[in-house]
């Protein structure tokens, strides 16, 4: 979700994201309440708070990032200068009001069923 938060830009959607856009969508997520506990098993918050920059983006690369580029048939791609792209062909696509509420009302479901998944397994 961090990666997708950091291509939809509160709405400004993002042909591309470079590395200090994912950097900063991904800290938000992982600051955000107890997602931290999230970020790696066993992991203390202390461990957390001490994790540097560089090693949060490897993560997100080798993780999300990666994942995203083998899905979807291309339509997430790799381009020179930045972390992650969508294909340049839907360009006009993003910009689409129909889009753009489309992308969020995902990111917001996807959300939702990330913390609701949390909660049932607590109980």
């Amino acid at each position: 979700m961090p990666i997708l938060y950091s291509f939809f830009n509160h709405g400004n959607v993002r042909l591309a994201v470079k590395d200090d856009e994912v950097l900063a969508a991904w800290k938000d997520f992982f600051n955000t309440g107890k997602n931290w506990k999230d970020f790696a098993a066993d992991i203390t918050y202390d461990e957390y708070k001490s994790i540097t920059d560089k090693q949060h983006l490897r993560k997100a690369k080798s993780m999300p990032i990666k994942y995203l580029k083998a899905s979807g048939k291309g339509f997430f791609v790799e381009k020179d200068g930045f972390a992650l792209a969508i294909r340049d062909d839907l360009k006009d696509i993003v910009k689409n009001d129909a889009f753009i509420k489309h992308m969020h009302d995902i990111l917001e479901y996807r959300t939702m069923e990330y913390y609701r998944r949390r909660y049932l397994e607590k109980i």
